[in-house]
């Protein structure tokens, strides 16, 4: 069986340059699809089903929706040059009694916002840098395209896990 390495104990590197935006953009472009080919199948008990606790695949998707909003929040801070990105602060939510539809369209729409919002950015507004609270690195609208598009494989293999011991 493969081990999954934790999120927060990944070693990223960030610094990536404005060209490889577009193949970020693919990424996080086509996250909801994959999310909707993966659960269409489903009924709500696997879809709500929480492993040991852990977050339901419902619950892994509105949570990449919640990411999105931050993400958009930090691209206006970056732009704004501030000097300290905000710090990710979550209002946890029960996504579990939500339709599935319902919580795809809130991921969906998010992700749009934020896929407009950096496909109309010039590439002077790509080098703009904030220092993440967290990680405490230097972080450009690229190389939070760059860590989302990781975030989002992060938790698509959540969901793929999760997928496999509620079909099995």
């Amino acid at each position: 069986m493969m081990t999954e390495k934790p999120w927060f104990e990944r070693q990223l590197k960030f610094g990536y340059e404005p060209e490889l935006l577009p193949y970020f953009l693919v990424r996080l472009e086509g996250t909801p699809v994959r999310i909707k080919t993966m659960v269409q199948s489903l009924n709500e008990q696997q879809l709500s089903h929480k492993p040991n606790g852990k977050w339901s695949i419902k619950e892994n998707i509105g949570h990449l929706a919640e990411v999105d909003a931050i993400a958009n929040k930090r691209i206006d801070e970056m732009l704004a040059q501030a000097p300290v990105l905000a710090p990710a602060v979550f209002e946890p939510q029960n996504y579990n009694p939500w339709p599935l539809k319902e919580v795809i369209a809130l991921f969906q729409q998010n992700r749009e916002k934020n896929l407009k919002k950096y496909q109309s950015l010039s590439v002077d507004d790509l080098r703009q840098a904030s220092l993440h609270p967290r990680l405490k690195v230097l972080m450009t609208p690229v190389d939070l395209a760059w860590f989302d598009a990781e975030h989002d494989d992060h938790h698509l293999v959540k969901i793929k896990t999760i997928l496999q011991s509620v079909t099995t």
